[in-house]
């Protein structure tokens, strides 16, 4: 949960609450607020509200609950004359900026104007690696003319921090503390994303800004830029960003005029969302009779605009909302509105007590039978090495498509390969070794489904067929499973020593001895007996013979 630090004194006097009022309206917002010994208060802000990670979207959401102000509207727009030419950068391809006249900073403000920034970048912008902001002093500007594009580790710029020293980009991105964390993030191999304000570099994103458009105390515009790998992300950033800081006393918004290949747009898009909420819904899931003033009025003070129509509502959140996805948002906006204290308790109607699964059912019986037999549980990954299923003949598998290691780039369509795997870490221990194992695997398909197996495996100075046969035949017959054996053949298995295991025509297993030659692959120096069953298959061959 983000937390945000604010001088004491600072939200009263923006919301002209007390301290004990601010606490109880904030706490409706899903806030938590703590005031420090330090002259600070603590603010724990929801995730999904980015738009009160400052003071002043903080205050117009307070606003709002408290009915002082209703709906959105689209705060002063001018045109900038900022152009800005974006050539995307491959590994950073997107950009948007805007202008924000009046915001006025003071000492006290930059602090928080950073921590804006920080929570953003953590947040929506993924540590930087989907999006990263940069705040310039628009008065700053050496040019009105812009370019973003990759420039040559050679140029050279004056990062933040160490005015009159220019340096090229391969030594800012190296001796940098926020070049060392950054630098990666979108490096090629011959060059970096940069922002020029016509022949200098004004930034790198997402790593740092220039010192030649610092912003300081006194600092009264600012240009705004975004960048990232998501252009949604971005535009939606600065959206953020632009409509709070629009909420200062006098400020208003300069768009910015983006050209990439011939095509121009303008940012910030100022982006709205319309999502239609049936009349009945508020009612039917909070559990109240509403009618519809209540409704909109509800909405309209969580600074929705909102259309009444006899089927239900059409409400437009605006651009600083992101947590509006669907219908189930705005009735959550119309309880924070009305308030849970006066919602009330219901109790449900029917008593409902929940069951375990058939399947849960079946694999905890047969884990005490395997145990029973003597058998020790094993627990492995889905994942498994595309090396080990060659090695055991299990051609035929589903594999990962950006795999973080190779060894667990593939799913497994077999428990085989993992008991073969355990066994082959174990060769030291007391024999008889006797492995089992209850899990999930992929069988290839369109979509590949998973499926619930019970693998078993014994391990021993002298094993055969006969001692697996044993163990599954003890199991099936104790489960009361009908079930016929036919010869069977794979390269994991001994060739007449193996069988399919059927019941009532249908496959529900396999068993049989080990091939030598795959044991020797595995560096396995004993015979090895395994089997393997399906649980889903049994389980419902159970459910359908067994009386109620």
């Amino acid at each position: 949960m983000p937390v945000l630090k604010f001088p004491e004194g600072r939200l009263e006097s923006l919301t002209g609450l007390s301290r004990r009022e601010l606490e109880d309206v904030l706490f409706r917002l899903k806030c938590e607020v703590d005031y420090l010994d330090d002259g600070y208060v603590e603010v724990e802000v929801n995730p999904d509200r980015p738009d009160m990670y400052v003071g002043e979207g903080i205050a117009r959401a307070v606003g709002g609950l408290l009915g002082r102000r209703r709906g959105w509207s689209l705060p002063k727009i001018v045109d900038s004359g900022l152009v800005l030419y974006n050539e995307g950068p491959p590994t950073r391809p997107y950009i948007a900026a805007a202008v924000v006249y009046n915001v006025n900073v003071t000492e006290d403000y930059i602090e928080e104007l950073v921590q804006f920034q920080e929570k953003l970048h953590d947040t929506m912008g993924r540590r930087r690696r989907k999006a990263a902001i940069g705040l310039h002093d628009l008065s700053k500007l050496p040019s009105d003319k812009l370019y973003y594009k990759l420039a040559s580790y050679d140029e050279e710029m004056t990062p933040l921090g160490q005015p009159g020293e220019r340096a090229p980009l391969k030594r800012v991105l190296e001796e940098t503390s926020q070049g060392r964390k950054y630098g990666s993030l979108s490096a090629t191999s011959s060059g970096h994303p940069a922002l020029y304000s016509g022949s200098e570099i004004i930034a790198i994103p997402p790593v740092i800004n220039s010192e030649i458009t610092r912003v300081e105390p006194g600092t009264r515009d600012l240009f705004i830029d975004v960048t990232g790998t998501d252009k949604a992300t971005v535009e939606k950033i600065l959206d953020i960003i632009t409509t709070t800081l629009a909420e200062r006393e006098g400020a208003y918004l300069g768009k910015v005029r983006i050209v990439q290949e011939g095509i121009e747009e303008a940012t910030p898009k100022l982006s709205t969302k319309t999502v239609f909420l049936d009349k009945d819904e508020p009612s039917r899931i909070l559990g109240l009779p509403l009618d519809s003033f209540t409704v909109s009025d509800g909405l309209s003070r969580m600074l929705h605009n909102v259309d009444v129509s006899a089927g239900g509502f059409r409400v437009e959140a605006p651009p600083f909302r992101v947590d509006i996805l669907s219908s189930i948002d705005l009735v959550e906006d119309i309880a924070i509105a009305i308030g849970y204290e006066k919602i009330g308790e219901n109790k449900p109607v029917v008593d409902r007590q929940g069951s375990l699964q058939a399947l849960t059912l079946l694999a905890r019986k047969i884990r005490d039978l395997a145990i029973g037999l003597g058998y020790t549980e094993t627990m492995q990954l889905t994942l498994t090495s595309p090396r080990l299923l060659d090695l055991t003949g299990f051609t035929s598998r589903v594999e990962v498509e950006n795999p973080v290691q190779q060894e667990y780039s593939v799913l497994r369509p077999s428990l085989i390969p993992s008991l073969l795997s355990t066994l082959s870490r174990n060769l030291h221990a007391r024999k008889p070794v006797k492995v089992f194992e209850i899990g999930n695997v992929v069988v290839p398909g369109t979509p590949p489904p998973d499926e619930v197996r019970l693998g078993l495996a014994v391990m021993d100075e002298e094993v055969g067929y006969e001692d697996i046969q044993a163990s599954v035949y003890s199991i099936l017959r104790l489960l009361n499973v009908e079930f016929s054996v036919e010869p069977y053949k794979h390269k994991v298995f001994v060739e007449g020593r193996a069988a399919r295991i059927l019941s009532k025509g249908t496959l529900i297993g396999v068993m049989g001895e080990v091939n030598p030659e795959v044991l020797l692959a595995l560096g396995i120096d004993y015979p090895v007996a395994v089997a393997e069953l399906n649980l889903e298959v049994i389980a419902e061959w159970r459910s359908k013979t067994e009386s109620p």
